[in-house]
Parts: C-alpha cells; structure tokens; sequence
C-alpha cells in the first residue's frame, strides 16, 4: 500500500469539496461532491455519508472508488478500496466528528477508503502519472 506524503495530506486538509467517483458491477460511473472527508493514517481516508444514495448503491456493488481535489495547496486523486460502516467505533467516531462540525448532521455511514494508487493531476507534462 502507498503511504501518503506530508504533501498529499496537506493538500486534503486544506481543502473545501472533493469529487468521490463510484461505478456500478456494469460500470455506469457516479460522481458526487463531498466536503466531510479526512485522513485517518497514511493509508486511509475517511468519508461520512450523510445523503449517498447512488454512491452508496454502487459501493455495495463495487468496491473500487476515487477520490479527486484540486484547492489552494494542489490536487490528486486518488484510488482504493471501501468499505462501509454503519456501527461500532468507526461509526461511532465518524458521527460525533461530523456533529461537532455540523450539528444538525446525522451521518448514515463511514466509508472508510484504503488508498491502493495516487495520481498526480496538476497541469503539465505530468498530468495524470501515477506517483504512489
């Protein structure tokens, strides 16, 4: 698994909205914009639900997911692995971080993804390299 840089999670945590990408088993993509999204090591990233209906359908389907942002500090994408948590402690933490953001939030689930592959995306000859 690649290990996420000082770089790659600065460039996340100074960020605003994300586009987290699903497909279905017959490979109809979905794309929504996300904005409750954090890293939680350095090979794993946390995504509450709060209103995926598609998204979550599809993950149920299909595992394999990206996640791309571009802000102030840069972009990537990145791709994984999810799965999908809707009790115990990873829940259970999820909520009470989107609470204490957004009060009024009730979160359905967290999507914990395990990052397998980081894309560079910045404008140039190295648009779209893999780099992790």
């Amino acid at each position: 698994m690649p290990k996420l840089t000082p770089e790659i999670k600065e460039s996340l945590a100074g960020t605003k909205t994300a586009f987290f990408a699903t497909a279905s088993n017959d490979g109809n993509p979905n794309a929504v914009p996300i904005g409750a999204f954090k890293v939680l090591d350095d090979e794993t990233i946390l995504i509450s639900d709060q209103f995926f209906n598609k998204t979550l359908l599809n993950m149920k389907a299909n595992p394999k997911v990206a996640l791309s942002w571009w802000g102030e500090r840069g972009g990537f994408q990145l791709k994984g692995t999810v799965t999908i948590h809707t009790s115990g402690s990873i829940f259970d933490d999820d909520v009470a971080w989107v609470k204490s953001m957004k009060p009024n939030l009730n979160p359905k689930g967290a999507v914990v993804l395990k990052v397998t592959d980081v894309y560079n995306i910045k404008p140039g000859a190295d648009a779209g390299k893999k780099i992790l």
